[in-house]
């Protein structure tokens, strides 16, 4: 490749990178926004079920 050809090659990569870059971006962070609510979701489950088996285990015997 001569000089003219790796400028243009460069020149292509920007626009590319200029015209998806924020297509990319928003399809990413709606990915770790998703990930992000399916951590809370589980979380706030496990933390359910675990107070209520406590809760279960206090009750006094009659």
């Amino acid at each position: 490749m001569n000089k003219y050809q790796k400028v243009v090659l460069l020149i292509g990569v920007v626009i590319l990178i200029l015209l998806f870059g924020k297509t990319i971006t928003r399809v990413s962070f709606g990915v770790m926004a998703l990930l992000g609510k399916g951590l809370i979701v589980v979380a706030a489950t496990i933390f359910i079920i675990y107070t209520l088996k406590k809760k279960a285990n206090k009750k006094p015997k009659q």
